[in-house]
């Protein structure tokens, strides 16, 4: 599904002053979503008190935790579940196990939006744990591709299913709810056109200097389900936390939490860290005087980011633990023999 092009692109090619621009542009959008995200968090530490916070999080219900937790298990599964779907897509011919699968599904998305830099973080993390069954930088250069696009898809989804049917006596999200359900079909529409492009011919499209090989258009729908799982679980996951009073409707809220965390990966920041919390409390119009918003924030970070990091961590160290045991069995036998 990722294979590089026969021909090279040539090494003399002048950049143009369009694409020199380009490259100050993706830095520069950080550095203001970094900086907005700082204005806004320090008028809520400055508005708040560390006790007031701590009041907040030990006043927070039992029943919300666990309902928390609950979300963020669905939405673990979901994650795991990335790669799964990735090597039914590209079809590799290497002995990768259902169990590796989600296993490094798991662990490589975890790492990713805990730690940020996906590429780095979660792309070693796979690497990794697909190296010790034989698979090479290629196999995980497809199934990064193809998390990317699971992501993107299934936000998409949600966003769209969101923007077209959002009750008509909720607050419309772009001012008018015509506005709303032509932005949401539209987005539909671009959906179900890529799973028709997609399950008329298994299409290649050239991205630099690679071809990608895109889904079929099953593969295609379960890619946009399982992102949209992952999504909904872990926006359910702040939902159950944040107070009744400062979301006011679902489809606000959802569109609010996808902006948040498209900030965050553009920012670049770990996990968004900052420019997620920044996009939640701007989004939603919610007061700086509101230590149990604060709570809720803190006690999404411990959940769904901390939580995850360090049972993924946990079982990096297994998984590596086990093959060194397997190696050492395998040098012992070659020796004996």
């Amino acid at each position: 599904m990722l294979q590089q092009l026969d021909e090279k692109p040539p090494e003399d090619v002048a950049t143009s002053p369009i694409q020199r621009t380009l490259r100050y542009v993706g830095p520069a959008i950080a550095l203001a979503l970094i900086a907005a995200a700082a204005v806004v968090l320090w008028e809520m530490v400055t508005s708040v008190s560390l006790d007031e916070v701590a009041g907040s999080l030990y006043a927070m219900p039992v029943w919300r935790i666990v309902l928390a937790i609950l979300c963020t298990l669905v939405g673990l599964a979901a994650l795991a579940s990335y790669d799964l779907v990735a090597l039914a897509v590209i079809r590799h011919a290497l002995p990768i196990s259902t169990r590796r699968a989600l296993a490094g599904g798991f662990v490589a998305n975890v790492f990713a939006n805990a730690l940020g830099l996906p590429l780095l973080s979660g792309g070693t993390a796979r690497w990794r744990i697909y190296s010790m069954v034989g698979a090479g930088l290629s196999v995980v250069g497809r199934l990064t591709v193809m998390s990317w696009l699971t992501m993107w898809s299934g936000i998409l989804l949600v966003v769209g299913l969101t923007l077209t049917f959002e009750p008509g006596g909720q607050a419309s999200v772009f001012g008018d709810h015509l506005i709303d359900r032509v932005v949401g079909v539209a987005l539909m529409l671009a959906l179900v056109g890529f799973v028709a492009w997609a399950g008329v011919i298994r299409r290649t499209i050239r991205l630099g200097g690679w071809s990608i090989r895109m889904p079929n258009a099953g593969s295609a729908a379960a890619m946009m389900i399982a992102g949209a799982v992952d999504l909904v679980a872990a926006a359910g996951t702040l939902y159950v936390l944040l107070p009744a009073d400062v979301v006011p409707d679902l489809a606000r809220y959802l569109v609010t939490y996808s902006v948040g965390l498209l900030a965050g990966i553009v920012a670049s920041t770990p996990g968004g860290i900052g420019v997620f919390e920044a996009a939640i409390v701007a989004g939603l119009d919610i007061a700086a005087d509101r230590p149990d918003v604060a709570a809720a924030l803190i006690l999404f970070r411990l959940i769904y980011f901390f939580g995850p990091l360090v049972f993924a961590l946990a079982l990096l160290g297994l998984i590596e633990l086990r093959h060194r045991r397997r190696a050492g069995c395998d040098d012992a036998g070659t020796g004996d023999a």
